[in-house]
């Protein structure tokens, strides 16, 4: 089934059920994050914003995400109450994002702190997520793109390098195939019993634990050493160190 079917209401409609999230497609829109945080200052309940093409994207750290019209799954979920804090939730959800693409056929997906999905030692999908508080136990918006369509000329000549697509790595993946088994692992993932399970897929998938790595902030080097462990927050464990915020690569 295409994308654009959501675009249809009794579609729409039948999926939310299935689901268990109310539904708000746009063919366009500027981004799904803020749609979804717009929806949760209004007090609305679990729900999902999906997008076909976004024109200011959101990534990590104030980054723009670059998806061609009809090339990614573009998507933001409303959870409440929040279900963990942002950082750890954000990591969760690249467990989420593997056990949704392993269903659709592709088993060898990887992991990098914080919030990236590889394949083929490449980036193809991350996540941003977005927390308020209140009295009920607060939101969480979580946005998800997912590289499917996109050929190599559809990347920014500075992204070819580090950026693939499921297509690149010779997967045919049906986005809304792949937005219906996403949702449901990420519901799984913000079960909290689930949690020490996702964990420890985290670790089996990672692409920079046992290695030595760098961290980075603003693209001066903070912390160097060997990446032994996460902790059950998120945090990136480097010797004696505890990395909250960063960006790292394996230096061997």
């Amino acid at each position: 089934m295409r994308l654009a079917l959501l675009a249809i209401p009794a579609v729409r409609s039948a999926l939310s059920l299935e689901i268990g999230r109310e539904i708000e497609y746009h063919e366009t829109l500027p981004s799904s994050q803020d749609r979804a945080r717009e929806l949760a200052a209004t007090g609305a309940g679990p729900s999902v914003v999906i997008a076909n093409v976004q024109s200011a994207g959101q990534g990590t750290r104030g980054r723009s995400w670059h998806s061609p019209a009809g090339s990614s799954l573009l998507a933001s979920w409303l959870f409440r109450p929040a279900p963990a804090e942002p950082g750890l939730f954000a990591l969760l959800a690249g467990v989420a994002v593997v056990r949704a693409l392993e269903h659709l056929g592709m088993r060898d997906a990887s992991l990098k702190w914080p919030n990236d999905v590889e394949a083929g030692q490449k980036k193809v999908a991350g996540a941003l997520a977005h927390a308020t508080t209140d009295a009920e136990g607060g939101s969480l918006v979580l946005g998800i793109g997912v590289n499917v369509h996109q050929r190599l000329d559809d990347f920014p000549a500075e992204l070819r390098a580090s950026a693939t697509s499921l297509a690149l790595v010779g997967h045919t993946v049906d986005r809304l195939s792949l937005f219906v088994d996403l949702t449901r692992e990420l519901d799984r993932v913000a079960i909290p019993a689930e949690r020490s399970a996702a964990l420890a897929e985290w670790r089996r998938r990672s692409t920079v634990l046992g290695r030595e790595v760098e961290v980075t902030r603003e693209g001066r080097p903070v912390v160097r050493g060997v990446a032994r462990d996460i902790a059950d927050d998120g945090a990136l464990l480097i010797g004696s160190e505890r990395v909250i915020v960063g960006d790292v690569r394996a230096l061997r």
